[in-house]
């Protein structure tokens, strides 16, 4: 006996709104976090620069030449 077809069409529905709602929520709270690591970094990075160069800035050390 063939079996009836089966709609897998109410099960891709649900997992599209899941995965939709997932990246809303949780991509954008991830997006973030890495936003605030690369500005802590350069901001660490632009104070090392200035230690190095002995308070002097990019414009400054222009200037002088």
């Amino acid at each position: 006996m063939p079996v009836a077809a089966k709609s897998y069409l109410p099960t891709f529905i649900g997992f599209m709104a899941f995965a939709v709602t997932y990246t809303t929520v949780v991509a954008s709270k991830e997006g973030a976090t890495i936003d605030g690591a690369r500005t802590r970094w350069q901001n660490q990075h632009a104070r090392a620069q200035l230690a190095l160069s002995g308070g002097q800035t990019l414009g400054d050390l222009q200037a002088a030449h």
